[in-house]
């Protein structure tokens, strides 16, 4: 495995230490190879994320060009637009 030097901040070299100290980790290496893979598995979950935002946006992009969209004007016109959702939601659940 290739090596490399990583400078610490004593509060992450005392958080190394402790993890080894409990017996979770067997040394150093692990532990910042545990730290590593869920930081890769953040990074791809926010990407997944990502992804399914992007496709929703377009969806509703597509949407708008068709002109299956409602123009509100008021706060009260939202108001009413989103407490409406909401009961439809809600008795879509009680199914």
């Amino acid at each position: 495995m290739p090596t490399q030097n990583v400078n610490l901040t004593p509060e992450l070299e005392i958080f190394v230490k402790s993890q080894v100290a409990s017996g979770y980790f067997n040394n150093a290496s692990e532990v910042h190879r545990a730290a590593l893979s869920a930081l890769a598995r953040t990074e791809e979950e926010r990407d997944l994320r990502l992804q399914v935002l992007r496709g929703e946006i377009k969806l509703g992009q597509a949407d708008m060009d068709a002109g299956r969209y409602s123009a509100i004007a008021s706060p009260e016109e939202s108001s009413d637009y989103f407490s409406k959702l909401r009961e439809k939601a809600l008795k879509r659940g009680e199914k």
